[in-house]
């Protein structure tokens, strides 16, 4: 299994697409840091500038490249139908459900890769604006929380990706879909029906992330470990859908 881990891995490193995925996501993630710490006091803002919560706040920005590590694994997986590689890779592993297996570690892997990244640039640039706005910014275990939240969700949404390929093996449909829903259709439900939108993936994530007040208009999210855990259920059940229909159906 390793060495398909590191087969898929390979794959991904000899294309530009992570690349330039990793740097739209640090881009998101610019916006989300600056949108919410320069923003912070102002009126409409869910967030004061002497919020020892701030920095916790901010930081939950590094969360914004979920979007993309989606589409990684949406792609990771159609681009072998879109291109016809799917069947030599799983002619030379005959194995569908360890190919795709591997596929699943290697985009969770990735996520986590873009999940460091993104802390380390979310924590930087929080840091600096909040010191240079005046005010002190204040690490303490919930910014920890935070961060490891952000990991888990980084990890996590390349899977659920890949199930969702699975699902719908047009490339072009599954973006397209994936898109209207996170930031469409997902974003309506848990900030207008948090009691429905609280069940959806965003809305486990933005439980996860302990967002509050801040995703929702009443603030009627899971607990943390409850967001973890329904999180942590949609990519093991998308992954063993991704499984059942990728071994039943024909390759071409």
């Amino acid at each position: 299994m390793s060495a398909l881990v590191r087969a898929e891995l390979l794959k991904l490193r000899t294309v530009a697409l992570p690349f330039w995925l990793l740097l739209t996501t640090l881009g998101f993630v610019l916006l989300s840091v600056v949108a919410t710490v320069l923003t912070a006091g102002m009126a409409g803002s869910p967030f004061q500038r002497d919020d020892p919560q701030l920095l916790a706040r901010a930081v939950a920005s590094a969360s914004a490249g979920n979007v993309i590590v989606l589409v990684l694994g949406i792609l990771a997986l159609t681009q072998e139908f879109r291109f016809g590689t799917a069947t030599p890779s799983f002619l030379v592993t005959p194995r569908r459900g360890a190919v795709l297996a591997a596929k699943l570690g290697a985009v969770a892997l990735v996520g986590l890769v873009f999940a460091i990244v993104s802390i380390v640039f979310a924590l930087g640039v929080s840091w600096l604006l909040i010191t240079l706005r005046g005010d002190r910014p204040v690490f303490d275990a919930t910014v920890v929380e935070v961060l490891l939240g952000v990991g888990l969700v980084l990890a996590l949404y390349g899977p659920i990706g890949v199930g969702v390929g699975a699902l719908v093996r047009n490339q072009i449909a599954a973006v397209v879909a994936a898109l209207a829903w996170t930031f469409i259709a997902e974003q309506l439900l848990v900030g207008l029906l948090p009691e429905v939108g609280r069940w959806t993936p965003g809305g486990a994530s933005a439980a996860v992330l302990q967002l509050g007040d801040a995703a929702t208009t009443r603030g009627d999210l899971l607990p943390v470990w409850g967001g973890a855990l329904l999180l942590a259920a949609y990519a093991v059940v998308l992954s063993v859908v991704a499984a059942r229909v990728t071994l039943r159906r024909d390759l071409t």
